[in-house]
């Protein structure tokens, strides 16, 4: 991470902090207000909705409870029976009776303020039609709320009930009830029409607010377009609790539910439901929001901009000095830095003038002390030059060794001739060694010649073993690689101990990679003096030459594919194995 920030452009940096600092927190608030603003709106309809439903259910309780108490009295009302139940034959007896019965006009007079009418449909045939009493026609037995008064046996029911009157014919909200005698026979059905005007005056305030029955049926609306329809709806529900995604006229809107229940002689119910759709309480809301982020993104954009502004002031400053500072490292130590400010770019800027100022005295230093050096190296040059010319010339040598060699042989000294034979040998491959690679035969070969003088030397005290993988021995490797492990195995572990001492070199192959190993029987070594040749092989002490030496010339050519491990134990002799690959 801090990488990444490291890497990024100052500008791209100013934009970074310009977004975590500003734009992201101001887009977190303003989600946040939106949110809330929605909450609160949502709160408020709630409780505007629930306060619908209670004033509704207030002012229409009035209206019911009316219609509930002319229901009571006249289904108990003995003379209404006695008129319901009596077969006339006597036009006169059923003129009187009709004429003392005063008791439909007096409770329209009492209660005309909610009650719009009463009618008593009667099964008599012997009855008259008075407009207060209708005698029950095939039309009347086929509707709806007839049939439901006949089921209701007695109990207080609330439907949509048509009026044919011929002046006004409509639908109107009304309780109906089936009336009894004491026999326990149908008589009549009561329907008492509720006052429209009442229901719209009550409901005037609360658009979103319906009346329906106990089963679903809307009785009564602001949107005459809504009476008379069903809602699919749970009337179980609790009283006041927030109903969601009520279908309304093909419209998903909540709703607050309350229960008018004035019955006393039977379990019909009222409710009353108000509702209200989010989509428009979040009008302003979402206008609110609307508006508040068009204010964040011009903020944003103003600040974005004045930061840009700001950035580029500096970023130009830095720019000019990141070019001279450029020109410095490309060597034109004199390039002129013109900067104003006293701030910290000014202040970087007197500071590289000095910088440079103090390169060029210090190059102007170390030039001289280079020419010195030079000088002196050149004059160690001829000196060694003199000295390489008065050395031995190498086929003086070589000559020489030939003419011991071959004086030997005459003398019939086989033994010491074959010896000095070998040593011309090493001699000559060691003189004329170079990098490049020579083939694992050659190598061992070196190694042989070498075990073969020093048997020489130390006769029946050294004894050697050799086993080369055969498929191996075209591999390429690096010369003197064995030589140097093997004289080390003698100087350190053969030399030493009293008794024979054997040498053992092993080369194989495993998954691609040259396993050179060579181990001896010798003097060995304790742990602590393991440890220290391990790390004087990192080390620039003169010590363990030829094993150094070794190992930084397989670090070299093969890099980290080389490895060297030397195990070793007191008394028991000493194990270097080397691992290069196979090329």
């Amino acid at each position: 991470m801090k990488l990444f920030f490291a890497n990024l452009k100052i500008k791209k940096k100013f934009i970074l902090a310009f977004v975590i600092s500003a734009l992201i927190p101001q887009t977190i608030l303003g989600i946040i207000l939106f949110l809330n603003l929605r909450a609160i709106a949502l709160e408020n309809a709630i409780k505007d909705t629930r306060k619908n439903v209670e004033d509704v259910k207030i002012k229409l309780m009035d209206i019911v409870q009316n219609a509930v108490d002319i229901s009571n009295k006249l289904y108990l009302d003995k003379k209404l029976l006695n008129i319901l139940s009596t077969e006339y034959k006597d036009i006169s007896k059923m003129y009187d009776d009709y004429t003392s019965y005063t008791e439909l006009s007096n409770l329209m007079s009492i209660y005309n303020k909610n009650i719009h009418a009463i009618k008593i449909y009667a099964f008599n045939p012997t009855l008259l039609d008075t407009g207060e009493i209708v005698k029950v026609d095939d039309y009347t037995k086929n509707q709806e709320w007839f049939k439901e008064a006949i089921k209701g046996d007695g109990k207080i029911l609330w439907e949509l009930v048509f009026d044919n009157n011929p002046f006004r014919p409509q639908y109107y909200f009304s309780l109906i009830r089936l009336i009894k005698n004491s026999y326990g026979e149908r008589i009549g059905v009561m329907v008492i029409y509720i006052k429209k005007e009442k229901l719209e005056e009550v409901l005037s305030l609360h658009l979103n607010t319906l009346v329906i029955t106990g089963k679903g049926i809307i009785v009564a609306a602001k949107d005459k377009d809504l009476v008379g329809k069903k809602l699919n709806f749970n009337f179980s529900s609790q009283d006041g609790k927030l109903i969601e995604n009520v279908n309304i006229d093909g419209q998903r809107t909540m709703a607050i539910l309350g229960t008018i229940s004035a019955s006393e002689s039977g379990s019909s119910f009222l409710k009353i439901i108000s509702f209200f759709s989010k989509k428009d309480i979040f009008k302003r809301v979402n206008k609110i929001t609307f508006i508040t982020f068009i204010l964040i993104l011009v903020n944003s954009l103003v600040s974005l901009l004045l930061m840009l502004l700001f950035s580029k002031l500096i970023t130009d400053r830095i720019a000019i000095l990141n070019k001279k500072v450029n020109e410095i490292s490309h060597g034109n130590l004199d390039a002129q830095i013109n900067i104003l400010g006293n701030d910290e770019i000014g202040q970087l800027t007197e500071n590289i003038k000095t910088m440079a100022k103090n390169i060029k005295n210090l190059i102007n230093q170390v030039y001289l002390a280079e020419v010195q050096k030079q000088q002196i190296i050149a004059k160690q040059r001829e000196i060694q030059l003199e000295m390489l010319c008065n050395q031995i010339n190498p086929h003086f040598l070589f000559n020489t060794l030939e003419a011991i060699r071959m004086k030997a042989f005459c003398t019939g000294q086989y033994e010491i001739a074959q010896v000095v034979y070998l040593l011309s040998n090493l001699l000559r491959k060691s003189i004329e060694m170079t990098i490049d690679l020579i083939t694992l035969e050659k190598e061992i070969e070196i190694a042989k010649e070498f075990l073969e003088i020093q048997k020489f030397r130390f006769g029946d005290k050294i004894d050697y073993k050799i086993e080369v993988q055969d498929d191996l021995l075209s591999s390429k490797v690096l010369p003197f690689i064995i030589q140097p492990l093997v004289e080390n195995s003698i100087r350190h572990g053969i030399e030493p101990m009293i008794g024979k001492g054997t040498i053992e070199i092993k080369v194989f192959e495993e998954d691609g990679i040259i396993k050179i190993i060579v181990t001896d029987n010798g003097a060995g070594m304790p742990k602590e003096k393991l440890e220290e040749v391990l790390q004087s092989l990192d080390s620039k002490d003169k010590s363990h030459v030829g094993l150094k030496n070794v190992y930084h010339r397989l670090k070299l050519f093969y890099g980290d594919e080389a490895k060297i491990f030397i195990s070793s134990e007191l008394g028991k002799g000493t194990s270097i194995k080397i691992q290069i690959p196979k090329r």
